[in-house]
Order: C-alpha cells, then structure tokens, then sequence
C-alpha cells in the first residue's frame, strides 16, 4: 500500500441539486436548450451508441478543426481535471509544482498524490497573482507550473504578454482554461506551436454548459501529446457525452448566445447588487458579494427560495460568508433577486 496516500484528504460533492430549484454553485448552465433543438438531439440517439463503445475519431476532429489544431495535438479526456492529472503522471516526477493559492483545489490534491511539493503563490491585496513571484520560486527541481487563467477562484485573467516570462523557462507550463469562455480576453492556444512546454486544457463543463458530460481536452505539440497519451484510457468518453457535445459543436451559435448573454447578465447584476454590496467581478461566469452583516440576510433569502450557492473566504477579508454566484441568463428578473436588493 502507499502509505501517504492515508495522510490525503477528498471531499465528497454530497449535495443533492434535485433538492434546490436554483443551482447556482459549480458554474453550471441551468438554462435549457430551446426544445426544439434538446429534441432534435434526443433524435439522433440509437440503441447502439448505448451498446458499442466510441470511436472518438470523427469528434476529434471536429474538436481540432474548431479550435484550429493539429490531430496530434489533442488529448481527449473524460474531463480536464483528468487531463491535468494525466499531465502531472507525465511530466512530475516528486518536484515542485506551483500554482496560485487558493486555486482549482485538485492542483494540491494531484501534487500530494504524485509527492510532490505543493508550492501555492497567495494572490496579492488585489485579488491578482504576481507573474514575477511565480517566476523567482521556480527551482532546479520544478517539475510543472499550472495557472488556471481566468483564475479561480478570483477569477483574474493574465495576458500572453505576462504569461511568456513563464514560457520561457526550461519548465512545463500549464495554462488551465476552463472558463476563458466567459472572458471577453483571449486564449492563447494558438502558442502551443511557439512554445514546447506549453499545455493548454479546455472543457466542455462551463461554457459550453455540459458538465454532466464530463468531456475535456488537453492541447500541446505533437511530442507532448505522445507522452500524456500513455495514460489514456481504453475508451476516453462515453458515447452518449462525445454525441452531445459533437451536437454542440455543430449548434455553436446556441452556445455562443448563452456564453453572451451571461456576459450581458452579469454587468447587469453588478449594478444591481453594487448599491448594497461589496461586489467583486470576474473574468469567469461568477461573482463574489458581501455586507456589513456578513450576508446573514442573502444567506435566509436563498434558502427560503432553495438556491444553492457557495459561501468562502476571500483574500485579505475577515468575512467568510462572501457569495460566490453563478451567473445565469435573465438572472435580474428571478424573484431571489428582487427580494435581494
């Protein structure tokens, strides 16, 4: 047995979302598609994509086709926190890994897994991160450096141009793009032919609004890709997740409309919760809010009205009960809200 793996702590996702009419915690889609199109997809489900297992092929390449890559530079996942595990069973080897702090809390969880050091870089009194505290703790020793960018929680974006002082060490580099979606800014994709020890990892989970799919994807060159493909698993997806997201990736415009309009949303709930609230805005599909009173009221008003949401901490406050919301489309006009504000 690998004794340290008795010292690691996971934690059960353990609420039932059936139980709340509002889930509004994990950056999840709750808007439905138009019938219309849900039932044209159910349509096109036969017996057999239950039966067979997938030939991904076709998918991948229509994954490569839409974010303009080669074949052989895509790892398809069944999610990109897999991805990024496969990357740290490639590429560590009981060094270092940085990251920010807090973060994506499976960074220190695939670091203690993989023995690792867990060097987390707290952000700084303006919710950034420093590139160049980043870039003064790489050692001989650092194995891999991952920023999830927008970050999370925080929801902070870095450039190319703060982003290339990392790519130009002799270290892999780990470009976590969850949410770039809800960004207005870019990706930077298009750099794992510039840069060798560039990955970059996507997924299907946020803005594309099918996290139950469980469908991600990690980009880098060709010699990189080899490597973590050694780890992939007989299968990579289920059938039923590759036709849904393919379906996605052929009604892109219904995707980009949804992507849009929370974009649209959330200016919108910043205004309104700013006349009594703290407000912290992000470069994802959520934001943080807060009061005086530690949001005991917003606390009350959720749950008489069953939203789900997720209460923390935020760096350099002493308030815990800082609302994290996922923001949804029309969100102005639900009824929690106007009780609100």
């Amino acid at each position: 047995m690998k004794k340290w793996l008795l010292d690691i702590e996971r934690k059960l996702d353990l609420d039932d979302k059936s139980q709340y009419d509002y889930v509004l915690n994990q950056s999840e889609r709750t808007q439905h598609l138009p019938d219309n199109l849900y039932q044209e997809f159910l349509g096109t489900l036969k017996q057999e994509d239950f039966f067979f297992y997938p030939n991904t092929e076709k998918f991948k390449e229509k994954i490569c086709e839409f974010y303009g890559v080669d074949y052989n530079q895509l790892f398809l996942c069944a999610g990109s926190g897999l991805g990024i595990k496969s990357v740290f069973e490639s590429f560590t080897d009981g060094g270092r890994v940085i990251t920010s702090h807090p973060s994506f809390p499976m960074y220190k969880v695939y670091s203690e897994l993989y023995q690792c050091e867990y060097f987390g870089i707290p952000h700084e009194k303006d919710y950034t991160i420093s590139m160049e505290k980043i870039l003064s703790n790489i050692t001989n020793d650092t194995d891999l450096v991952i920023l999830a960018n927008p970050n999370s929680p925080m929801g902070e974006y870095k450039s190319f141009d703060e982003i290339r002082i990392l790519l130009e060490q002799e270290v892999p580099i780990l470009i976590d793009e969850a949410y770039i979606e809800f960004s207005d800014r870019n990706s930077i994709i298009n750099e794992i032919n510039n840069y060798p020890n560039l990955f970059i990892t996507r997924t299907f989970s946020k803005g594309f609004g099918a996290a139950g799919c469980r469908v991600g994807m990690v980009f880098s060159n060709e010699n990189n890709i080899e490597l973590v493909s050694k780890f992939r698993p007989t299968h990579e997806i289920s059938g039923i997740s590759m036709k849904y997201c393919e379906f996605l990736l052929d009604n892109y415009s219904v995707v980009d409309d949804y992507i849009e309009n929370v974009k649209i949303e959330k200016k919108k709930m910043i205004s309104l919760l700013s006349n009594d609230f703290d407000v912290i805005d992000s470069d994802c599909n959520w934001i943080h809010f807060n009061n005086e009173i530690d949001n005991v009221d917003t606390i009350k008003t959720f749950e008489s009205h069953k939203v789900l949401v997720k209460y923390c901490s935020v760096p350099y406050d002493n308030r815990n009960n800082w609302c994290r919301l996922t923001i949804q489309p029309e969100m102005s006009n639900f009824d929690f809200i106007k009780e609100l504000v």
